[in-house]
């Protein structure tokens, strides 16, 4: 066993410096504690154009690492920063990497972003080789960092830096999974027969997520209810996976609980807590200003927040939003996503002026706004892995009104007015009766005084705080790194 692993993670997000959604928050928790907990931790991750990296005290490690994509080699330049508990290392390259996104617009991904993470992960691979770290292990985080599992395992298999290094695949989302032509192969250097041996070959199509799978020691997924999910309902997928052999296994994703207090966090108007909530009032009250909401502080304030795309539950949400306006609440909705989704809720905003505000926007500091000023908050989800959103909510007294669905499901408890137990609601079917029911019994409780602080208090109670959870992947680690042992020897 090694006593103090070396690892790396190669991310495509991390908090502060690029975010689209949990993933990033995941990342970042997932490093500050593994580094607490005494292990040596170094982060991969693009050099996007983003403020949050570009005044980030860094220093160039190489501005010279050649990266073959297909019969070309581009140059990347290598920055690294110490954080402190932990070295991040940003790979640099303005061809892929210096735009306003982090994977395409709200019109549509980029149509390269084949060769732009092919880029990312050969890039990772190649300066890992040739550089000092001696890694234990690697943790990879979706798709876009599907691919390094593969290189380590066919084209860098023999250099001596990397031979004996273990390598864990984490999938936060498996509806993306990063699938390119066929001919996209041609970038990572390999030849044709990873093709047609189906080791890579998915649908017809070059898949990522395929590869990470098909060459990580261990994969990995947020929830055990989405495992049951994913394995139970998609057959295409639950044929990489054997109990015996490959199994999936699930350790979920845990909040920063030191970030996502209220009773510290610098970015609210005002901090609370369970035992002193009024400052909860005060960020309500910001709110109904900055988004331009009329009402007093007794009108239930519902938000729904995230990535704005058909997975999330969207469509329910505006399937039914002349109900839901009718309850008399205030809806305050934040976030990027798919083009059609931002648009209907900009005309919303003008059918229902005054009730109904949205910004197509999410920074760090609205984000965590949002979830203090609000009530109760809307995850009415066709898929959600892990639901950190919802952990973020409750930390902050939001009570959830969710789908029963992967991380949903294990997070909320439905509340009982006779015991004073559970800490919000949750409906079953995937339909618009479905949540306005739910809605409707969320906001005849608020109209309760006593039960919805009972309610409250049981939110701020909740503990999901990544120092509960850190063991669980340690031992993944260690079981990674024997097979791999057991690989090499």
């Amino acid at each position: 066993m090694v006593k103090k692993p070396r690892i790396a993670i190669v991310t495509p997000e991390l908090t502060p410096y690029a975010r689209s959604g949990e993933l990033a928050d995941a990342t970042a928790g997932l490093t500050k504690f593994l580094a607490r907990s005494g292990m040596e931790v170094n982060v991969f991750l693009p050099n996007y154009r983003r403020p949050e990296l570009e005044s980030l005290g860094k220093e160039i490690v190489t501005d010279d690492l050649q990266v073959p994509i297909g019969e070309k080699k581009f140059k990347a330049t290598v920055y690294q920063s110490d954080l402190g508990r932990y070295t991040i290392y940003l790979i640099d390259q303005p061809k892929y990497f210096h735009r306003d996104y982090l994977y395409g617009s709200p019109k549509g991904d980029y149509p390269d972003n084949d060769e732009r993470f092919i880029f990312f992960n050969r890039a990772v691979c190649e300066f890992l080789s040739t550089s000092k770290l001696r890694l234990n292990l690697i943790h990879c985080h979706n798709w876009p960092a599907g691919l390094v599992p593969m290189f380590l395992r066919s084209i860098y298999q023999k250099r001596p830096a990397l031979k004996k290094t273990a390598c864990v695949l984490t999938i936060h989302n498996f509806s993306y999974q990063g699938e390119f032509p066929a001919e996209s192969l041609s970038l990572t250097g390999l030849d044709w027969n990873y093709l047609n041996s189906k080791k890579l070959a998915f649908k017809g199509k070059f898949s990522f997520l395929k590869a990470g799978i098909m060459y990580a020691d261990i994969i990995n997924t947020v929830s055990r209810t989405y495992r049951d999910e994913v394995l139970s309902n998609n057959r295409s997928i639950s044929g990489f996976f054997s109990r015996k052999t490959k199994p999936l296994y699930s350790v979920r994703n845990g909040i920063d609980d030191e970030e996502w207090n209220p009773a510290t966090d610098p970015l609210l108007p005002a901090n609370f807590s369970g035992d002193d909530p009024e400052g909860k009032n005060i960020c309500k009250r910001l709110l109904f200003r900055d988004f331009r909401l009329e009402g007093e502080d007794n009108v239930p304030l519902l938000v729904l927040t995230g990535y704005l795309a058909r997975l999330k539950g969207i469509d329910l949400v505006l399937n039914s939003i002349n109900s839901l306006m009718a309850t008399g609440c205030r809806l305050v909705v934040a976030g990027q996503g798919e083009e059609i989704y931002e648009q209907a809720f900009q005309k919303l905003q003008t059918v229902y002026k005054g009730r109904l505000g949205f910004k197509p926007e999410l920074s760090l500091s609205l984000y965590h706004q949002l979830l203090a000023g609000s009530d109760i908050l809307l995850m009415p989800s066709l898929e959600e892995p892990s639901g950190l959103t919802l952990k973020h909510g409750l930390r902050y007294g939001t009570v959830p009104v969710a789908r029963a669905t992967g991380g949903l499901r294990e997070s909320v408890r439905p509340f009982s007015p006779d015991l004073g137990q559970g800490n919000g609601f949750i409906f079953e079917d995937y339909s618009d009766e479905a949540l306005l029911k739910s809605l409707q019994q969320s906001l005849t409780l608020y109209a309760s005084p006593d039960l919805w602080h009972r309610l409250r208090t049981n939110c701020f109670s909740e503990n999901h705080s990544w120092s509960k959870i850190i063991k669980r992947y340690k031992l993944l680690y260690q079981k990674a790194m024997h097979l791999r042992r057991i690989e090499t020897t």
